[in-house]
């Protein structure tokens, strides 16, 4: 990647670019030749002098926005830049003769998880435009309002309701948030989420963003995004004037007393996304996101602009209430944990039993951290279910999860696995052993001591730690 790089750095502008000295030829829609699991898909356009890049990357079930930024010439090499807060990604986009262009991106991780991205060069063509109807090109207009509303958005306040429900073959689980959201331009928010589970809120300073756990006392800090507005609940809507998909005004309804255009976008793989857009103020007063198997609706019960807003929302020092920094507490846990007592909780499992750890000493514990939407807690959990199979006279072994129980309980049920799983719905256990990241694995030895720790599932290291505690 590095040679490709410097290739393309040093010979493909000097081909293109001496002859042109312009950015006008990048400008269209250029969608990925292979599907590589990376950038999808770029939008480059001219506003004036300003040349702006809108990306996409692959996400599931569909693409993750990037948002836009400006393109510049860097020693002839067309470079845009975005600052996502937990990373910032570098784009050079280079045409070829054949009138394809190279997209090669890199990104360095902010977020203290010490990951590393060897950086992809990859091959993408243009996408011929298509007209709008004019239906599409009604609703492109609403949306358009819509954005430049959120874009210029004075200090506000909004108070939202969100149901997000998931359905498998034999399951539907709700799960409602409620968000107290303050915003104050150009750039400082604050979110108050009212969730199953451990509360949290957000704060976005207009340098670094905060996620507070007030009950812990503990926080996680990075840089905050760049963007048309704070990220958060409303970040998106400040681009509705650049969504992929199709735009269809399909009615009108009130909504919280204000009258409402429902403007439907149909987007890639079966999804779409329905907005309440209110006439008069122009902003979204309701929002359905269907992906089929989950759908996600908020309905924002409060609406206010030009509400005074206090400085003191906006800014948060861990220092003033000796909180601990959540990130650094996970990252050091296997060493802060190993050797020491093992934190003790009480669970109940799937059918309802209270499982206190502290009474399985004299046993060996093995605890899986997993979820049904973590791919790697998926293919760890075959393995664990042959240890508890093949161990359980000598090593009882349970699957922790902190989602619906539902979820979990069918999903063991589909697979026929018969791990016993605990219901973390408020995150004890996840809390008390500093989780980073799932899945995670923790052994505590006969004497209720942490003997392993690990993010992932070690194999062969936590066979050398069974063999130590005597379970092999």
């Amino acid at each position: 990647m590095r040679v490709l790089l410097v290739f393309l750095l040093i010979f493909l502008p000097a081909c293109v670019f001496a002859q042109t000295g312009s950015l006008d030829l990048l400008t269209g829609t250029w969608v990925n030749e292979h599907e590589t699991g990376g950038i999808t898909r770029v939008n480059v356009r001219k506003d004036g002098a300003r040349t702006i890049v809108h990306a996409w990357g692959s996400c599931v079930p569909i693409d993750c926005d990037w948002g836009e930024t400006d393109a510049d010439l860097w020693k002839g090499v067309p470079v845009a830049i975005w600052k996502h807060g937990f990373a910032t990604a570098q784009m050079q986009i280079i045409p070829l003769p054949d009138g394809r262009i190279i997209v090669a991106d890199e990104a360095e991780f902010n977020d203290g998880s010490g990951r590393k991205d060897p950086g992809q060069a990859e091959f993408f063509r243009r996408l011929e435009a298509k007209p709008d109807s004019d239906d599409a090109a009604r609703a492109r207009a609403v949306l358009r309002q819509t954005a430049e509303t959120y874009r210029n958005l004075s200090a506000a306040y909004f108070e939202a309701v969100s149901t997000r429900t998931r359905t498998t073959a034999k399951t539907e689980v709700r799960t409602v948030t409620r968000e107290k959201i303050f915003s104050a331009p150009p750039n400082k928010l604050r979110v108050e989420f009212d969730r199953p589970g451990e509360s949290s809120l957000l704060i976005d300073d207009g340098v670094s963003q905060w996620t507070v756990y007030p009950i812990a006392n503990e926080y996680k800090t990075r840089p905050q995004a760049q963007g048309p507005i704070p990220s958060g609940p409303l970040s998106g809507y400040g681009l509705l004037d650049n969504i992929r998909g199709d735009p269809k005004i399909v009615g009108s309804e009130d909504v919280q007393n204000a009258g409402c255009s429902m403007v439907r976008i149909t987007m890639d793989h079966g999804v779409t996304e329905q907005l309440w857009i209110d006439n008069k103020t122009h902003l979204v007063r309701k929002d359905i996101l269907d992906e089929g198997k989950s759908r996600n609706e908020v309905v924002f019960t409060v609406a206010r602009l030009d509400v005074a807003a206090m400085p003191e929302n906006f800014t948060y020092d861990p220092v003033r209430t000796n909180a601990k920094n959540r990130t650094e507490l996970a990252q050091a846990a296997p060493a802060t944990l190993v050797g020491k007592p093992a934190p003790d909780f009480s669970l109940r499992d799937l059918d309802g039993r209270r499982v206190d750890l502290r009474t399985l000493r004299g046993k060996p514990v093995l605890l899986d951290f997993w979820a049904t939407w973590c791919g790697y807690c998926r293919e760890a959990l075959p393995s664990v279910e042959l240890l508890h199979r093949g161990l359980k006279d000598k090593l009882a072994v349970f699957g922790i999860n902190n989602e619906e129980p539902e979820l979990a309980r069918e999903y063991l049920q589909t697979y026929g696995y018969t791990l016993p799983t605990l219901v973390d719905s408020e995150d004890q256990a996840v809390n008390l052993y500093h989780l980073n990241g799932w899945p995670a694995t923790v052994l505590i030895d006969r004497d209720g001591n942490v003997a392993f720790y690990a993010e992932g599932f070690e194999s062969e290291q936590l066979r050398d730690a069974l063999r130590a505690v005597g379970v092999w």
